[in-house]
């Protein structure tokens, strides 16, 4: 009997083998955790600037650091700033910029390499020259420049990331779909006048984009 729900049995294999692997389970419930923290920061850390939650309350301005208290559990840095608090709204931060430079770097990137690698020809000269001239360039030295361009602030420095994260991306996503373009089932739906965007978008990225995943579970 044929399953009618074969995305349904997949996924439930998929989720069986991941919670059978004690170190997702162990990652799972990390993020779980940290997720939490960035969702209930207001109540786990209340503001103490009401026009600006992220700014790091602080009592004085002595230079030497001072241990755990019962005022603040995880002591003062230098300037008497709350590492407690910090560390609470600092979470949000980094979901924010973690969530912004991959999901921008991923989806520039696998667009690019997705046209790159099923038109070929010119198209993909180009555009592996393009990628081949970002690549020359450090990463640490654009985003600097980027920074220095546009201004300082966290939002500048979430572009500059991004704008320099996309390169990974598109090599990985061309040498998938450059083994994926000239399969049957490929073939078949450009004979039945599938048009290229759907081939791209429900043929090929499904099959080429678990190592671009992967990627992006990598990024630093």
């Amino acid at each position: 009997m044929t399953d009618k729900h074969p995305k349904l049995r997949e996924l439930k294999f998929t989720l069986h083998r991941i919670f059978r692997n004690p170190s997702a389970i162990i990652g799972f419930l990390l993020v779980l955790f940290f997720l939490a923290v960035a969702v209930f920061a207001p109540y786990i850390a209340p503001p103490k600037y009401a026009h600006n939650p992220y700014l790091m309350p602080h009592k004085g301005f002595s230079p030497t650091p001072k241990p755990p208290n019962k005022t603040h559990i995880f002591g003062t840095a230098s300037g008497q700033y709350d590492i407690f608090y910090g560390v609470v709204w600092g979470t949000r931060t980094a979901f924010k910029i973690g969530l912004f430079v991959v999901g921008f770097a991923a989806l520039v990137g696998i667009a690019l390499g997705a046209i790159s690698g099923y038109y070929g020809g010119i198209v993909d000269e180009v555009l592996m020259r393009v990628t081949d001239i970002m690549w020359a360039i450090p990463t640490l030295v654009m985003a600097m420049t980027i920074v220095v361009a546009f201004g300082r602030g966290l939002d500048k420095i979430m572009y500059a990331l991004a704008l320099v994260g996309w390169r990974w991306y598109v090599r990985v996503i061309r040498s998938e779909i450059l083994t994926l373009r000239d399969q049957d089932f490929v073939q078949a739906a450009k004979i039945m006048g599938v048009s290229d965007l759907k081939i791209i978008l429900r043929h090929i990225l499904p099959n080429a984009i678990y190592p671009a995943l992967i990627l992006a579970s990598k990024y630093r």
